[in-house]
């Protein structure tokens, strides 16, 4: 304990003030002979970005804008701490809380690195989650799913090897159990799945060609009910005969905003807005296949900060400047206006540039700080955003500090209703139908069918809270912010103060109590309330408030075929010319792999321009 609260102060007293400081004086001046990019944005697409096209520009002038101060360093991609006096320091995660794509990460430091450097030399490591989750049924029925088949390399005690050998023959028997030879049929989804991991990863997320991969993806694709176009839950009907199975097969869909059930009253069952064509099975295979190479459900040791906190040390490394408490309010083809809320006079500046890449949502981006039609003062806060794309849920977050052990969760946990198909159906509303009022305070959600996911940080990182306590994050689906139009021309507080309205202490309380009621299945959470110790509430006010993202919603857009690959908003912004987008909403999709995939595509364009920029110059 003393040594945990020693690093704290450390990183309190002495990293987080340089974080806040470092490069951030004079930043308006421009540097005459050298070409500039000012980045808006410190999440990890504004970071990734400025490291790489500083990295591969090294005499371009690279400035990273931040609106909040340098404690929420990496935007949704950051961890928070609750020090509660006499017990300790509990630490919870704000976004993300499975690393996917390790290698993504790893590639990042080793393409920027001035020195060859490696992630874990910047502070980032990656411990694998084995078995990667635990499924909790209605019922209480649960099974631990994604095991790797070579443990030995993952740097286990045989003891430990032993007792996943364990868990992993409880998992084979409660598949068969689930249905008749049902291992046998999840392991043969699953590599149909890696099938269209292996082909779409390169060519579609990545967009580089890769045609060895084509043979596997076209064989798996004619094999009778595995079209990957047609809606996911039709695929999975033809080969699961248990809802439970369905369920196993399907929740990683509520990670691109869809839902897996077919809608008949849509063209294609729904696949190009809400429903999941099969294809999105890529992501079980992400999650759980046993050999597939880039497979995995990682966790960084000390929270998902390190993350940021470890781009950002790469970015200074290649000369990277931050301003912290930065706040940009419109965006011109010549630079971008700003202002910088550490001055007590809320002082507004202009800082001209040659490129500018916006990692704001692009939902807000586009509707508030690139439109060139307000009237009013370009230095105006505001908070709107588009409301004209298709959403992914919106989130309540419970952050628990408490006082006992949660053993009976695994790091990784959803919650799934699937006693019956209709109930099953009826879980994944929220993210089909554009009414839905499932917050209401007006009816109570106990009872009704809904899916949940909870992270038990100090399972696989002791380091994220004290000795005998636990760190619990419960993440519930549910409607995003309602847009209010006429709230777009008040000054942003106002607005944020309006939006806290949809999302009052009646909804919390109705979800809290729902939630904790399906928690207590399981042994040890009967009575949880009674030991949590301190409560952080997020809802999506609170992350359109923190992070400026479109309804709230932390996942950014859906995933639908309507805006997936050349469908989503890309790259380049349609109304200015010397301006890029990257992050969540943009191209390739959510989730910080695919940002970070993102990162290098929109490099790619930035430096193209920048040397053609140059080039004209002369």
């Amino acid at each position: 304990m003393y040594s945990l609260l020693l690093k704290q102060a450390v990183i309190a007293s002495v990293v987080l003030p340089y974080l806040c400081t470092a490069f951030s004086n004079n930043i308006a001046s421009s540097e005459s002979n050298h070409q500039r990019v000012v980045i808006i944005g410190a999440g990890v697409g504004g970071l990734a970005t400025a490291a790489r096209v500083s990295s591969q520009l090294p005499n371009t002038e690279v400035i990273v804008l931040e609106k909040n101060d340098c404690n929420k360093l990496g935007g949704r991609c950051g961890s928070f701490d609750i020090d509660i006096p006499g017990v300790g320091l509990f630490r919870h995660e704000r976004g993300p809380s499975l690393l996917l794509l390790k290698d993504e990460y790893e590639q990042l430091f080793t393409d920027c690195s001035r020195d060859e450097k490696t992630a874990k030399s910047y502070g980032l490591d990656m411990k694998q989650c084995i078995p990667a989750y635990q499924v909790v049924f209605e019922d209480g029925d649960t099974i631990p799913i994604g095991f790797p088949r070579s443990k030995c390399a993952q740097g286990l005690s045989l003891d430990e090897i032993k007792d996943i050998q364990i868990l992993e023959q409880e998992s084979i028997r409660k598949f068969n159990n689930l249905e008749p030879n049902g291992f046998d049929k999840w392991q043969d989804y699953l590599d149909t799945c890696a099938a269209y991991l292996d082909c779409g990863l390169p060519n579609f997320i990545e967009e580089r060609l890769d045609v060895p991969s084509f043979p596997a993806f076209l064989r798996e694709a004619l094999r009778e009910g595995r079209w990957p176009l047609q809606p996911h839950s039709t695929m999975l009907s033809s080969l699961f005969e248990s809802p439970k199975m369905i369920a196993l097969a399907s929740f990683q869909d509520l990670y691109v905003g869809l839902s897996p059930y077919i809608n008949k009253g849509q063209m294609g069952g729904g696949v190009l807005r809400k429903t999941a064509p099969a294809v999105f099975g890529l992501l079980a295979a992400i999650e759980l296949h046993p050999t597939n190479k880039r497979a995995g459900v990682f966790a960084p040791v000390e929270g998902f900060r390190q993350v940021a906190e470890s781009i950002y040390k790469l970015c200074i490394d290649n000369n990277v400047k931050f301003q912290f408490d930065s706040s940009v309010t419109s965006i011109t083809d010549e630079g971008v206006y700003y202002i910088n809320k550490e001055e007590s006079d809320t002082e507004k500046k202009f800082i001209d540039a040659d490129l500018i890449i916006c990692n704001a949502d692009v939902p807000y981006a586009t509707e508030t700080i690139t439109r060139s039609d307000h009237s009013n003062d370009e230095y105006q806060e505001r908070y709107d955003w588009n409301d004209k794309f298709d959403f992914s849920s919106g989130v309540i977050a419970f952050h628990w500090s408490v006082s006992k052990r949660l053993d009976a969760l695994n790091t990784h946990n959803v919650f799934m209703s699937a006693n019956t198909t209709s109930d099953a159906e009826d879980s994944w509303a929220v993210l089909r139908d554009d009414d839905i009022q499932s917050t209401s305070a007006s009816s109570s959600m106990k009872g009704t069918p809904f899916n949940f996911y909870v992270h038990r940080a100090g399972m696989t990182d002791n380091t994220a809270c004290p000795s005998g306590c636990d760190s619990i994050m419960v993440l519930l689906p549910c409607q995003g912010l309602v847009r209010q139009k006429e709230l777009a021309s008040l000054p942003r507080k106002e607005a944020m103060e309006a939006y806290k309205q949809q999302f009052n202490t009646d909804v919390i309380n109705n979800a809290r109590e729902a939630v904790l009621d399906r928690l207590s299945v399981l042994k040890g959470l009967e009575n949880l309330d009674e030991i949590i110790l301190n409560e952080v509430i997020d809802t999506p006010q609170t992350y359109a408030d923190y992070y400026n993202v479109g309804a709230g919603v932390p996942f950014g857009l859906s995933h639908g075929l309507g805006q997936l690959s050349l469908t989503r908003p890309g790259a380049k912004s349609k109304s200015h010319n010397n301006v890029l987008f990257v992050g969540a909403s943009s191209r390739p999709g959510n989730g910080v792999p695919l940002v970070l995939i993102g990162a290098k595509q929109v490099t790619r364009k930035a430096t193209e321009k920048l040397k053609s920029m140059a080039t004209t110059a002369e």
